[in-house]
């Protein structure tokens, strides 16, 4: 794990905001987080124009997916004979 990738994500001012907490006060940091990761997740799950958009992306990649999945098993195929 790079650390610095990982600090470059974060917003401004939280390394040195949680320099100076304790153990307990870490733990509470880590579970806040999680809350907000589900609350965020629910949030994005419940968006109809992300479903939307997601709906437009699967109907038009379709071919592509069956197009490929065609040359796989042919591949597979071949590879059997």
């Amino acid at each position: 794990m790079n650390i610095n990738k990982v600090i470059k994500k974060l917003p401004t001012g939280f390394v040195d905001e949680v320099a100076g907490f304790k153990k307990e006060q870490l733990r509470s940091a880590i579970i806040q987080a999680e809350t907000n990761i589900r609350s965020i997740e629910s949030d994005r799950n419940g968006d109809e124009r992300l479903a939307g958009a997601k709906e437009i992306v699967k109907d038009l990649n379709g071919p592509y997916r069956d197009a490929i999945a065609a040359q796989r098993a042919k591949i597979t195929y071949v590879l059997h004979v």
